[in-house]
């Protein structure tokens, strides 16, 4: 499924509250030690499991990415480094495509690789979506930080074979 790339996309998770968050739980787990900080000591901090568990996060965070491409004959979606899970869609296993706004909490309750009462999910962030309709009745929902370029190929002739 790698011939002809149409579209690419790459998705970071970071969002300002998910740096709200991390940030606000690396400052309270190093509080204890600011005088410490203060006088460029770093000894205490490197014994801490909190400090290097937000290092984890912090770099979890900064790698993860959803990654979709679009080829002629097909679509590909995943999180990047977990390539364990990669989705590839041919045209003809797709009966319908649309993009739409989406509700990541109401419809799937939240961002990643997700299941709801709406299908599947992979979203990284955002509200808008490029949603599948599968042969077989399925729902996956691609998000997406760029409907209208998406919307400009008009995926639609690929589904009816005018390509």
């Amino acid at each position: 499924m790698r011939n002809n790339t149409l579209y690419n996309e790459s998705q970071s998770f970071f969002s300002w509250w998910l740096c709200l968050i991390l940030l606000s739980v690396s400052v309270a787990s190093i509080s204890a030690h600011w005088q410490d900080i203060l006088q460029f000591n770093f000894a205490p901090l490197f014994r801490l499991p909190g400090f290097w568990i937000n290092l984890a996060l912090w770099c979890f965070f900064g790698v993860l990415r959803l990654k979709t491409t679009i080829h002629e004959n097909g679509i590909e979606v995943y999180f990047f480094p977990f390539n364990f899970y990669r989705k590839r869609i041919a045209w003809g296993d797709i009966t319908t495509v649309e993009v739409r706004k989406y509700s990541p909490i109401a419809d799937f309750g939240g961002w990643g690789l997700r299941r709801g009462s709406r299908g599947r999910a992979f979203s990284a962030q955002g509200n808008m979506g490029l949603q599948l309709t599968m042969r077989n009745g399925n729902v996956l929902l691609i998000g997406t930080q760029n409907p209208a370029e998406i919307e400009q190929l008009n995926l639609s002739k690929f589904l009816n074979n005018e390509i």
